[in-house]
C-alpha cells in the first residue's frame, strides 16, 4: 500500500513520459504474455489439430526410412559379430550340467536301442525255432478227432497264449 501511495504521489502531475518497470507493469506484461500463450494454444487446438499432415505407412519416404533403418541395424549387427565373435571361437565347457545330461541321455538311448535290436533278433530266432519244433512234432503225432472238449481246450489255450 505504501509503495502504491508513493508511486501515485511521485507520478501525479509529472505525466507518464517515462515507463519504469514497476511490479504492476511487470505483472501486466506477464498477464498479457500468458493470455497470448493461451490464445495461441486455443488457436492450435481449434485450427491446426486434426488438420495436420497425415503420413501414411506406405509412402515412399517412410519406406525409404525403414529400409535405411534396416540397413543400419544390419551393419551394426555385422560389426558386432566381427568384433565380438569372430576369432574367439565358441568355447563350450564339458563340465556344464546340460552337457553332462545330454551325454548321459545319449548313452542311455544308445544302450536302449542296442538292447531293442538284440531283443528283436532273439525274438526272431525263438520264433523260427518254435516253428521248426512245431513242424517236427507234427510229423510224430497223428490227428485226434475234433471233439467239443478238444475245441474248448484249444480255445482256452489260444486265450492263455494271447494273454
Amino acid at each position: 500500500k505504501e509503495y502504491r501511495k508513493d508511486l501515485e504521489e511521485g507520478m501525479k502531475g509529472k505525466g507518464m513520459t517515462v515507463f519504469e518497470d514497476t511490479p504492476d507493469l511487470i505483472r501486466v506484461k506477464n498477464a498479457a504474455q500468458i493470455l497470448n500463450e493461451r490464445q495461441y494454444k486455443k488457436d492450435l487446438e481449434t485450427e491446426i489439430k486434426g488438420k495436420g499432415m497425415e503420413v501414411g505407412p506406405d509412402t515412399p519416404e517412410i519406406r525409404r526410412a525403414k529400409k535405411a533403418s534396416e540397413i543400419a541395424s544390419m551393419k551394426e549387427y555385422k560389426k558386432d559379430l566381427e568384433n565380438e565373435i569372430k576369432g574367439k571361437g565358441m568355447e563350450v565347457s564339458t563340465d556344464t550340467l546340460d552337457i553332462q545330461r545330454a551325454k548321459k541321455a545319449s548313452e542311455i538311448v544308445s544302450q536302449v536301442s542296442t538292447q531293442l535290436i538284440t531283443l528283436r533278433l532273439l525274438w526272431n530266432i525263438f520264433q523260427k525255432m518254435y516253428k521248426d519244433e512245431a513242424e517236427k512234432m507234427l510229423c510224430n503225432y497223428s490227428a485226434v478227432p475234433d471233439t467239443p472238449e478238444m475245441a474248448r481246450i484249444r480255445s482256452i489255450q489260444k486265450n492263455i497264449s494271447s494273454v
